[in-house]
């Protein structure tokens, strides 16, 4: 136990041990607060309004400090930033009142899991002059929408396996910052703003520590997540004014209780988890898109691509709330009609809008047996839809922006395509989709005929073909869509590395686009794309089998010119990588092993050794052994002078043992007698020299 530590019985009979001692809950005068306020107010890098900001001051509670940070004088000041993508960020970190933070943004940092309603999308706020603020406004239906979702949230976060830090925060209190944005709630039904600060990171953290403050020792844990619940949905609709009011009583109340009880788990509750660190978002430098989502744009990419938890997102999880976004930015371009929108995020389209997607074309063929349209379809939709030059200009240029990269090639565009048309499988093929999104970011179907003037042609694998073979350049690259993006899912066709070639996996190197494009250009090609499509299931793991961490439920049929599976046995051959780079280019296969072979036979006739360096090898080995065996000896009679006391037993055992090792050696005697050279026998490479070192 530290010697800063205190221990105390909690209100069950339990011993909590207490790590960081707090002290009392700062409590700023009425003429510290107006300092901060103008120094707010007259930093030119904080662009909030008049209300953000007395609600900023209004939680804000190490004011002294802060109006120190927040003062700007000679182009300095103590605020912080970062960038996200290309908008550079700036925040006031300090500490801030737990009671009035808001969860109005729902919890991106668990959207997928936690299960309550989806706040309404945010926007920009903008100033009477027209320029943006660096905060957010949501819309809601009414303040009794707005405060179900609050409470949802953080109901639902505190249910969450794993969400509630509760009894860490009590120990430690919050010790990473949250984050947080200004953001206003506006109603349809013309009720007044409500303007909270509202969390983008830490959620669970700030639910946390209210558990841990409201905690009753006769409550239920739904109970318990009721009161929580209640009370951010109170501190919501209250007005920054009762807020500070409400702190400030509550604060003088457990400093007195301090003074005068000393640390008791009832003060301990408040003085651990009341002030929180935040790191408050007051100014936004944005790029060249200057339209209402754009602040929402850059707090989004803030939450995945630099995420302040321990827990930092993957590259697949950034670059799948990049691509969402940048359909989203599409759509309010309108360049994406709403039913693509609805068919990126998986959504169950009506029939009407699916035809709506293939315009002129019959859709029969693109459903699957759920009634639904066939994922590997929808990939075909993705990738043509996301290709076309308008499309794929403005993406990758929102791409750059939001991630703030320099530039986007094809491969790495072709890496956010990825992560959208794996939904619907990736929970059925958790081994082999992280194979794939590699196979992807290095290129996926994105092979150069794709971006050319072409149309999904609606129809069966087996018609597809046929079209196909007939010259039709649609049905083509339909069917390599399909199948590429079949065979990548199953991790078949995978990233160009040169271990693959290395251990035989591959006849030579080459992108997944490099191998498609020539792949179905070939009347073979064609009739294995054909065998893939219709045996892909998105419900089931599959691929080749090889690897053992792939649990293998159904593999592709390896088929000849003719389309007819190739006997192995009483079974078929089973598709495998190489079958695929040989179909594609035959020739170049053909010349890549024979030059392999080649090469492997030089190495070996390089590496191989005479009989007579082998035979000195092993007389080396043999004097190495016999010096090690007469160390042995010596050690052994070394300690025979200790026999009979302290050793109770001879060193070398009994006459028996000492028998079978006189006797080994004897032996070896008589062998080395049987291959003594005669005397006639050229001189030993060995040196003399060699000879007593070995």
């Amino acid at each position: 136990m530290s010697p800063t530590s205190v221990q105390l019985t909690d209100e069950n009979g339990d011993l909590v041990q207490i790590d960081r001692v707090p002290g009392p809950l700062p409590i700023a005068e009425a003429k510290e607060l107006g300092q901060l306020r103008r120094a707010m107010r007259n930093n030119s890098r904080i662009n909030l309004s008049d209300e953000a900001i007395e609600v900023a001051v209004g939680g804000f509670l190490d004011i002294p400090r802060l109006t120190v940070l927040a003062t700007h004088k000679n182009n300095v000041d103590g605020l912080n930033s970062f960038y996200a993508g290309v908008a550079q960020l700036l925040v006031l970190e300090g500490l801030f009142d737990a009671e009035c933070f808001s969860t109005a943004l729902g919890n991106p940092r668990l959207s997928g899991q936690v299960k309550a309603p989806l706040a309404p999308a945010p926007t920009g706020v903008r100033n009477n002059a027209g320029e943006l603020l660096a905060q957010l406004k949501v819309e809601f239906e009414s303040p009794a929408h707005a405060r179900q979702v609050v409470e949802d949230v953080a109901r639902e976060t505190l249910r969450q396996e794993g969400a509630d830090y509760s009894d860490s925060i009590l120990s430690n209190g919050v010790m990473t910052p949250v984050e947080a944005v200004l953001t206003e709630a506006h109603y349809a039904d013309g009720s007044p703003a409500t303007l909270t600060a509202a969390l983008i990171d830490g959620t669970s953290r700030d639910v946390s520590a209210a558990a841990a403050r409201h905690y009753k020792p006769d409550a239920t844990p739904a109970e318990q997540a009721r009161t929580v619940a209640s009370t951010f949905g109170d501190n919501f609709c209250a007005s920054r004014t009762m807020r500070r009011r409400a702190y400030n009583r509550d604060a003088e109340r457990h400093n007195a209780a301090l003074a005068r009880d000393g640390l008791t788990m009832a003060t301990l509750r408040q003085l651990q988890t009341r002030a929180v660190p935040v790191r408050l978002i007051v100014g936004a430098v944005l790029g060249e898109d200057k339209t209402d989502d754009v602040l929402a744009a850059a707090v989004a990419t803030a939450q995945s691509s630099r995420h302040i938890s321990v827990n930092r997102w993957s590259d697949a999880a950034q670059d799948a709330m990049t691509a969402r976004r940048m359909v989203n930015h599409l759509l309010h371009r309108q360049l994406v009609p709403p039913a693509f929108a609805a068919l990126v995020a998986d959504e169950e389209l009506t029939a009407e809008q699916i035809s709506s997607l293939v315009p002129g074309r019959e859709s029969d063929a693109m459903y699957g047996h759920n009634g639904r349209i066939h994922p590997l379809w929808r990939a075909v939709l993705i990738v043509h839809t996301l290709t076309r030059y308008k499309i794929f200009d403005e993406a990758k240029r929102f791409i750059r922006s939001d991630r703030g990269f320099g530039q986007v090639r094809d491969d790495r565009y072709a890496g956010f395509l990825g992560v959208l048309i794996d939904m619907p499988w990736r929970a059925a093929k958790p081994a082999t989709t992280d194979v794939a999104r590699r196979a992807w970011r290095n290129g996926g179907v994105l092979y150069p005929g794709v971006f050319g003037e072409w149309e999904p042609v609606p129809a069966s694998a087996e018609r597809l073909r046929k079209f196909a073979d007939d010259g039709d350049t649609n049905a083509r690259h339909t069917l390599t869509v399909l199948s590429g993006t079949a065979l990548m899912a199953d991790a078949v066709l995978t990233r160009d590395t040169g271990s693959k070639v290395d251990d035989g996996r591959v006849p030579y190197r080459a992108t997944p686009p490099v191998v498609l494009a020539p792949w179905t250009s070939t009347a073979r090609g064609r009739w294995q794309a054909k065998t893939v499509v219709e045996a892909f299931d998105p419900n089931k793991a599959g691929g080749t089998g090889e690897g053992k961490t792939v649990q293998v439920h159904y593999t592709y049929a390896h088929v000849d010119e003719a389309g007819e599976p190739i006997p192995d046995g009483a079974t078929h051959e089973i598709l495998v990588e190489k079958h695929l780079f040989t179909q594609a280019n035959p020739e170049r296969a053909a010349d890549e092993q024979k030059k392999r072979r080649q090469e492997q036979v030089k190495r070996e006739a390089e590496q191989k050794i005479t009989r007579e360096e082998r035979n000195e090898k092993s007389r080396i080995n043999l004097l190495h052994t016999i010096g090690e065996a007469r160390a042995v000896v010596d050690r052994l009679a070394a300690e025979v002078a200790d026999f009979p006391s302290p050793l109770t037993e001879h060193p070398m055992g009994g006459p028996a043992d000492w028998t079978q090792v006189h006797k080994n050696l004897r032996d070896l005697e008589y062998a080395l007698l049987d291959v003594r050279p005669p005397a006639e026998t050229e001189p030993t490479r060995l040196s003399d020299a060699d000879r007593r070192e070995a």
